[in-house]
């Protein structure tokens, strides 16, 4: 059995969403040949850190590149497109097809389908997020191309069948691999500030329909510029600043030279949960990272820039329901301290919320989906005790 793991991205943020899975599947399978492919040095390093909690893994590692062309101009051209995924699998089709299964964490991937070479291997989906916007991410009619989907838990196996995004027997639910990934990490005690003050993680997401930094974010960034009572840390989703020719936006370097605020567009720590489990506050609009702050519930702030009335019973997002809401900048401190002074409001659903999104049982999620992977490789199909 031959099972290979494809990180195809510019950054690392998808590499724990997947990995585990691949490590333990080598440590429970000795015979199976388990490789993971990585079309940079970045992905392939954050996965080997990871790997250091698998001691009797036995994973390879192979390097998948684009076309020598795509190599030279994606520098430039990665600003407006990200062209060199979609290069990767057309240089590697040869080698994608040797596999029986294919693992990947999003749905670029999909377009392997189209080579005649691919039929017979198993296309797998992991996913790389657990958030509620229906529009984005892993709300994805082409989920049903795949021919399984792992999922975090019954959140997502709920709305997705209710979307009619999954087939019926295309999908199991194997639970949040990054969070095994974080603890596998080598962290080292690090304080982000020298003072006691509240931290306030504002946590934008990137998708310009979406996101509220186009409409609220440098006035937020000027509001903790201006007050000295809170850290802030900028931890946007990785791609915000991304593509910056193209849909992606420019931050401004006024921010970046004071004691209490971090600004981090993209380095490691914004997606190790570094700044997640750091903060005392989340403050954001529709970001899955909300569901990882939560696995310590934490008093949140969210941003309304969809300019909505959100005092009716039905807001656009679930997570809306776990803290205050502000319209504008000008309220965001008074809801702040609010916040941070009675959280009781809020815990209960917090809590409930972050147990339907992901399975947590005896068995950890690096476990269970090794052994579906692995099940559904050999057999194609998945046993009702994984669904």
């Amino acid at each position: 059995m031959k099972i290979g793991f494809l990180l195809n991205h510019y950054d690392s943020h998808q590499v724990p969403h997947i990995v585990p899975y691949a490590f333990k599947l080598s440590e429970l399978y000795p015979d199976a040949e388990v490789i993971i492919l990585s079309s940079t040095e970045e992905q392939k390093n954050f996965a080997k850190e990871i790997s250091s909690d698998y001691r009797n893994q036995k994973c390879k590692f192979i390097d998948v590149k684009a076309s020598l062309i795509i190599e030279l101009i994606d520098p430039i051209l990665s600003k407006i497109v990200f062209a060199r995924k979609s290069a990767v699998i057309r240089k590697n089709i040869a080698l994608f097809s040797s596999f029986d299964a294919l693992v990947v964490p999003e749905v670029t991937s999909l377009s392997l389908k189209k080579y005649p070479s691919f039929k017979d291997v198993k296309l797998i989906f992991t996913g790389h997020g657990s958030g509620d916007n229906e529009n984005l991410g892993s709300y994805d009619k082409r989920l049903s191309e795949f021919d399984l989907c792992l999922l975090p838990g019954q959140k997502y196996a709920n709305g997705l069948t209710e979307h009619g995004f999954l087939k019926h027997n295309n999908f199991a639910i194997s639970g949040y691999p990054k969070f095994e990934a974080v603890r596998a990490l080598p962290h080292k005690p690090i304080k982000l500030f020298k003072n006691s003050r509240p931290t306030i993680v504002y946590n934008p997401h990137h998708h310009p329909s979406y996101s509220s930094w186009p409409l609220l974010g440098e006035d937020i960034l000027e509001y903790f510029y201006s007050n000295q009572n809170f850290n802030f840390i900028f931890a946007p989703h990785v791609l915000l600043f991304k593509r910056k020719w193209g849909k992606g936006f420019k931050l401004p370097s006024k921010y970046q030279a004071t004691d209490n605020i971090i600004i981090d567009p993209g380095s490691r720590r914004s997606v190790d949960m570094t700044y997640m489990r750091a903060a005392d506050l989340y403050l954001g609009d529709c970001s899955s990272q909300i569901y990882e702050f939560l696995a310590h519930p934490r008093p949140c702030v969210f941003l309304n820039t969809l300019g909505i009335k959100t005092d009716g019973p039905t807001l656009p997002y679930y997570c809306w329901n776990f803290g205050p809401i502000v319209d504008r900048v000008e309220d965001l401190g008074m809801t702040i301290n609010t916040a941070l002074a009675d959280q009781s409001n809020y815990i209960d659903i917090q809590q409930r919320a972050f147990t339907h999104t992901f399975e947590i049982n005896d068995i950890s999620s690096a476990e269970r989906g090794a052994r579906i992977i692995e099940e559904f490789t050999r057999t194609g199909k998945v046993d009702q005790k994984w669904v």
